[in-house]
């Protein structure tokens, strides 16, 4: 027999299950012995109590079977690539179980993963034996942003006579990270900050060929080099980090009440923002109370601000009702410096009174951007906040699910453009 694999949902540690075959077979034994006896058969007796030898002999097997595998396993390792997921994007786990002895022969191993990293389909494993482990390779496709857990693996124990069998975990279960689905606004989003750094430097931006201007050094962003004063001086020289006045996005997400409709709001705020970093500039991320702090775009710190703004919106949750919601945007509005120079992109739904008020004090400027989400039930009231927020000098849309965000993106800006 050789080796097998199975990916399933999680189960408990060990269980030991009798199979039909099984419970037939000690029916028929109880059964026979109780006739037997009563007919005072010794045939009958002794035929029912094999009966229920066989499965004695059958736990027996499973347990030394069961100790002998606790003996041999040497290790346990997991692999997942890559180290943290998105929703809607492939992944690969590799387990390895190190065995002594030829264990590895005849072992059949399931592993276990949360439903939201399989997409609750059926899962077959490969299974590649070495002289001394067990490889089991799947894939994952998770969809739902969160943490979930990988294993632990199941060996099963099992008698000859398919009476019954044992799962027995090896190794520890493993949590997993699954960022939000995003999309890319890169490129739209870059022509947004640039236009807003025109308009917040204004005359105020030193020349080119100022003091503003540095040697370039390993590590620099290209999209801080000053080409015109590179090409004039033979060598590159950027644009210094102190005083290129780049301005910082500040992305307001409220957080809805529904499932669906949170996934969407993260998703798209999480695009949004990674597109302004994309783009060169710093940005934060303020979801309800919760805020990601300024992260930094410039050259090598690009890739950690995209980590630590991921991070910070794998734990978001909905909140109880959409009095809640909004209590949730008014207190990250108030974030917010009243004299702010942030270009702020709010992601979230028709809003009440007070959640209005307390937006519209950042729109003076002409710097504020909101998509405003709903249902078709609720189209009224995303219209009418829009108006509001209109009135009050903020660029915003309704965007009307299941629009995608990249169609909204994209109306935004030409709104806004407008």
């Amino acid at each position: 027999m050789t080796a097998r694999g199975e990916v399933d949902g999680p189960h408990h540690g060990a269980e030991t299950t009798v199979s039909p075959r099984g419970i037939g077979l000690i029916a028929a034994g109880v059964a026979l012995l109780a006739v037997g006896i009563g007919f005072a058969s010794a045939p009958l007796v002794l035929i029912g109590a094999t009966a229920l030898a066989a499965v004695g002999v059958s736990a027996a097997w499973i347990a030394l079977h069961a100790l002998a595998l606790r003996r041999r396993v040497t290790a346990v390792t997991r692999e997942v690539v890559p180290g943290t997921l998105s929703a809607g994007t492939a992944g690969e786990v590799t387990v390895s179980v190190g065995l002594g002895g030829g264990l590895a022969r005849s072992l059949r191993l399931r592993e276990q993963a949360a439903a939201e990293l399989t997409g609750g389909d059926a899962t077959r494993a490969v299974i590649s034996r070495r002289p001394r482990a067990i490889e089991l390779r799947y894939a994952l496709s998770p969809v739902r942003r969160g943490r979930w857990l990988l294993g632990p693996a199941l060996a099963r124990s099992a008698d000859p006579f398919g009476l019954a069998w044992s799962d027995r975990a090896l190794g520890e279960a493993r949590q997993v990270t699954v960022w939000p689905r995003v999309v890319d606004l890169a490129a739209s989003a870059g022509e947004l900050m640039g236009s807003a750094d025109r308009a917040h430097a204004g005359a105020r931006t030193p020349a080119a060929d100022d003091a503003s201007l540095r040697d370039y050094r390993d590590g620099d962003d290209l999209r801080r080099v000053h080409w015109a004063s590179s090409a004039r001086r033979g060598t590159l020289v950027v644009r210094s980090e102190e005083q290129q006045g780049r301005t910082t996005a500040t992305v307001l997400l409220a957080l809805p009440p529904s499932r669906g409709a949170l996934e969407w709001a993260i998703s798209a705020a999480a695009s949004v923002a990674l597109s302004v970093i994309e783009a060169g500039h710093p940005v934060r991320l303020i979801a309800g109370a919760q805020e990601s702090g300024t992260l930094d775009a410039f050259g090598r710190a690009a890739d950690g601000a995209r980590v630590r703004l991921l991070d910070s919106t794998v734990d978001l949750q909905a909140p109880a009702s959409t009095t809640e919601s909004d209590r949730l945007l008014v207190a990250g509005a108030a974030r917010i410096d009243p004299g702010h120079r942030d270009v702020v992109v709010a992601v979230m739904e028709p809003a009440g009174s007070t959640a209005v008020t307390a937006l519209a004090r950042l729109g003076e400027g002409g710097r504020a951007w909101a998509m405003v989400r709903s249902s078709l039930a609720a189209r009224a009231r995303a219209e009418r906040t829009v108006e509001q927020l209109r009135a009050a000098g903020w660029h915003a849309i309704h965007t009307l699910e299941p629009e995608p965000i990249e169609s909204a993106w994209a109306r935004l800006l030409a709104e806004a453009a407008a």
